[in-house]
């Protein structure tokens, strides 16, 4: 998610934290330690995974919480505010169908939701762990509000996913820092972004996994202060590692950082026109610096915003086509191939589903080469 409703998004939180802090029986937001562990879980039928891979096919994939192209009310383009089911259960369906046509070892997602009120309280974890050839799963929280009033939205319930073939023996959540431009008021009912940090037993080595989803909206450098401690902590990690996510930043060199197609109407309220500075886009360089990119950097560095289309991965409308890097899949290895699957066709095998229907990210997907 790109756009920057900051007042709108940021005001969902107020209603809610006047009622529970005025109101003996409302619930309170839910905080984590700086650093904290959280179990895994076990899909209820293994299916064999390879022994002792020499490659893995890894997937990032910012899933929106199962909403599709849903034109809800904080993208400025409509007015949903839940999900029937039955439509989330649509979209999972076709969420399922891209993992089975591009068949990952791995699979890193973001926005996942497992029991929120705009998401008909569909559990998404548990949703693609039992219906694909994912065996482990280990998820982390970034947002549990037990009731936002704002529109009627209700229970949030969100987090940070990644999803294995082969046991996940570590699962950590490392919390980010509240932007300074919010009161803690705010901040305390707002997301709290986290780094989530795995580590994969493949039975002859261990895969250090970094989940990551820094801030979309701060304005004061929190962003950079987010990227630079995902960087910190994702090199430490033992190797091999994988690093990546919705960064919700675009590259250095991007040929447009301003006046997308897709930006919302400029009469939305609370929703002001989406850009990026050199100082966020800079950001970047010490993780393209340091590891191999899925998507290298030279490549996306073209002449022409027609050549750098094909590296998109963002839109807020289901009507504009992608306008926005902000996926990415680093590693210490050696990336054998990356594919940024934006239409049927793309990937190797040709990706048969649109992920255009699917969320407001493209997904990437890439093969590890293990050393």
């Amino acid at each position: 998610m790109s756009t920057r409703p900051i007042p709108r998004l940021l005001l969902l939180a107020l209603p809610a934290a006047s009622l529970a802090l005025g109101t003996a029986c409302m619930p309170v937001p839910h905080t984590w330690e700086p650093v904290e562990e959280f179990p895994t879980r076990t899909a209820r039928m293994i299916q064999p995974a390879p022994a002792d891979p020499e490659q893995l096919r890894v997937l990032t994939w910012n899933l929106k919480f199962a909403g599709a192209r849903t034109d809800f009310f904080f993208d400025g383009w409509g007015d949903r505010v839940h999900l029937t089911e039955r439509e989330a259960q649509f979209h999972m369906d076709g969420i399922l169908r891209v993992i089975d046509e591009t068949e990952p070892d791995i699979l890193l997602a973001q926005e996942v939701d497992i029991g929120s009120t705009r998401s008909a309280y569909i559990d998404m974890v548990d949703i693609i762990l039992q219906n694909t050839h994912f065996n482990y799963a280990a998820w982390v929280p970034v947002w549990e509000v037990d009731y936002v009033p704002e529109e009627g939205l209700g229970r949030v319930e969100m987090g940070q996913a990644v999803f294995s073939r082969w046991p996940i023996v570590r699962n950590t959540r490392i919390d980010l820092p509240q932007s300074t431009e919010s009161s803690w008021l705010v901040n305390t009912f707002w997301l709290h972004r986290a780094v989530q940090l795995n580590e994969i037993d493949t039975g002859d080595r261990i895969i250090s996994v970094s989940n990551n989803h820094p801030t979309a909206y701060a304005l004061d450098g929190t962003k950079q202060e987010h990227l630079e401690i995902i960087f910190d902590w994702s090199k430490e990690m033992f190797p091999p590692v994988i690093v990546g996510g919705d960064f919700n930043v675009i590259p250095p060199g991007s040929l447009q950082t301003e006046g997308f197609e897709d930006n919302a109407p400029a009469d939305t309220p609370g929703v002001t026109e989406v850009s990026y500075t050199q100082e966020e886009m800079d950001a970047l360089l010490p993780f393209y610096d340091t590891w191999d990119a899925a998507i290298p950097l030279e490549d996306y560095q073209v002449d022409t915003l027609e050549e750098q289309q094909r590296f998109l991965t963002h839109s807020v409308s289901g009507e504009v086509f992608w306008t926005q890097k902000l996926d990415y899949l680093f590693t210490d290895a050696r990336w054998s191939g990356g594919w940024t699957l934006q239409s049927p066709g793309d990937g190797e095998p040709p990706l048969l589903s649109d992920p255009m229907q699917l969320s407001d990210h493209a997904p990437i997907l890439a093969v590890l080469e293990l050393p």
